[in-house]
């Protein structure tokens, strides 16, 4: 009699469901419709006993319906559906349903009893303290008859309770603090008990062996290895410090810190437990300043299509892409020899300054070529001496007539304006000079161009590129060194200082671009490592300052 009545009182369910169906049969799906689904599809409740469900997403004004209200009965607040066993002797089953505004329904079966054996979700659990989501662990009671206590044992004190959700979820939170094992016993008001073992274990902390005296480099691009003595594994760079003074990298269990000028700063580091290593402190030192002695061995290249940082697009605006209306170029250079068409620095077949072709340029002239020689201006002899240190400038105004080509491409010498007095040629008038145009593949170089037989034979120590014109007291000024902070029109600068083994020069204009300059040797545009014996000690005093 009794399954009778639930028989009938289930197809009556049907007929309104059915009703229900066909009222909403017509409608079009919203389009802000979302599935109706709740946090637990079966649940276990003793009799007597009350348990919540929660709507974890539908479409609001929820209605629920018990279809056995002698087993369970059912009402709804907002998003939690509270559900009620009916005190009962025998074991017994109940289904309600969930429906929202769209009619869509969610179904949650109901077991009941009399008394239930205390049941856990899990009994063992391995947590991992100080790891974000591995430290902690949620026990939920599968079944039971309610009125929950628990009782900690932790000698080691290794775990937190946080009991706060016991009574309405029947479930604890456990979080490991400490390395060591604990164990929470689970009463139910009949008595009913259940264990929850807990093994805590506290990853190994990062260390290195820089952890106390930090890292000295004695070179602006100097390098040294960070060993990784203990830690979980899996080793990242947490914070890389300050970028434009150290690059990174990690392998394994080394770290190489690469200087990229003189400065300070700290890193730190990851690993795969989410240890976090204490800050590791780098100073970038040199000791001595340093020029490279290209000789005929070498050269340099840069191109400007390389640049990159976060400033890029707002220096490629600032130029037009690289296309100067206005241009500085400098180099501090020790010249040791003469050689044919020796070059200084600038852009094959394009806009080169290089020397004169007579005797090997015997004669020690400079001369700045443009686009198949149209462009053919030339210094009278003696333009530089040998083995000294020389400040070249060249700076371009390309508003200036062609013809007025002393004032147009200014050639500076230790802080000296040069006249082209010997030889000039201006057939073509440039109204702009595009960094990235020329032979050699758009690349701006010193030392060597075109081919192997046009290198400098000679030592630099900096070069500079810059999109306005400089003074005369600029130049003089900053020659040695740029003392200028944060200067206007920088685009560009490279000191060779680095002070040891590199196959490039970091890009030292201190802003958020940067482009690197390549080495390579006389006869190849192949990258390749400047060894340190090539290094030489850059003099303390200035030799031309007297000049200036």
């Amino acid at each position: 009699m009794k399954v009778m009545k639930y028989f009938v009182f289930a197809s009556l369910l049907c007929l309104c469901a059915c009703s229900d169906d066909n009222d909403n049969k017509n409608n079009e799906i919203p389009q802000d419709l979302v599935e109706l689904k709740v946090d637990a599809s079966e649940i276990s409740i003793a009799q007597g006993d009350t348990r919540t469900v929660k709507i974890t997403s539908g479409n609001g004004e929820y209605v629920v319906t018990s279809a056995n209200e002698e087993v369970v009965t059912a009402e709804v607040n907002g998003d939690l559906v509270t559900l009620t066993a009916v005190e009962g002797q025998n074991n017994a089953q109940g289904v309600v349903y969930v429906r929202d505004k769209y009619y869509q329904r969610a179904k949650i079966l109901v077991n009941t009893a009399a008394e239930f054996e205390l049941k856990l979700n899990k009994t063992l659990f391995t947590l991992y303290s100080q790891v974000e989501g591995a430290d902690e662990a949620i026990v939920k009671i599968y079944t039971g008859n309610g009125g929950y206590s628990l009782e900690v044992v932790d000698e080691n004190n290794c775990i937190e309770v946080d009991q706060s959700t016991l009574e309405d979820s029947e479930s604890f939170i456990v979080k490991g603090i400490a390395q060591g094992n604990a164990e929470v016993k689970i009463t139910d008001r009949k008595g009913k008990e259940a264990f929850v073992n807990l093994n805590v274990i506290a990853p190994k902390q990062i260390t290195t062996d820089a952890d106390e005296k930090g890292v000295l480099i004695n070179a602006n691009q100097g390098s040294r290895q960070v060993k990784i003595l203990t830690g979980n594994g899996e080793y990242q760079i947490h914070d890389a410090g300050d970028s434009k003074i150290i690059r990174l990298e990690v392998y394994g269990n080394i770290v190489t810190v690469t200087g990229r000028k003189a400065g300070e700063t700290s890193f730190t580091l990851i690993d795969a437990k989410k240890q976090i290593s204490q800050p590791i402190h780098v100073v970038i030192a040199p000791e001595k300043r340093w020029y490279m002695n290209l000789g005929r061995d070498y050269a340099v290249w840069t191109h400007f299509g390389e640049m990159t940082g976060d400033g890029l697009e707002s220096i490629k605006a600032a130029t037009n892409d690289f296309k100067l209306k206005k241009m500085t170029w400098e180099l501090v250079t020790r010249i040791d020899g003469t050689n044919w068409l020796q070059t200084f620095i600038g852009k094959e077949g394009y806009f080169i300054l290089r020397g004169g072709d007579w005797e090997n340029n015997k004669g020690r002239q400079m001369e700045l070529v443009g686009i198949s020689d149209k462009l053919k201006l030339r210094t009278g002899h003696g333009a530089f001496e040998l083995g000294a240190w020389t400040h070249i400038a060249l700076v371009v105004d390309c508003s200036k007539g062609k013809d007025d080509y002393n004032e147009k491409y200014k050639l500076y010498i230790n802080g000296k304006q040069l006249q082209w007095t010997d030889t000039h040629k201006t057939d073509i008038d440039y109204s702009e000079i595009d960094l990235c145009a020329g032979n050699d593949g758009g690349r701006v170089s010193i030392g060597k161009a075109s081919d192997n037989r046009r290198f400098l034979d000679g030592a630099i120590l900096e070069a500079r590129i810059w999109y306005v014109c400089r003074t005369e007291e600029q130049l003089k000024a900053n020659a040695w060194n740029l003392e200028e902070v944060n200067p206007e029109g920088l685009l560009a600068r490279w000191d060779f200082s680095a002070g040891a083994p590199v196959a490039y020069i970091e890009d030292g204009t201190n802003s958020d671009h940067e482009l690197l300059m390549h080495i390579s040797k006389y006869d190849s545009w192949n990258a390749t490592e400047f060894p340190m014996s090539r290094f030489g000690e850059a003099p303390i005093e200035v030799p031309f300052k007297k000049l200036f």
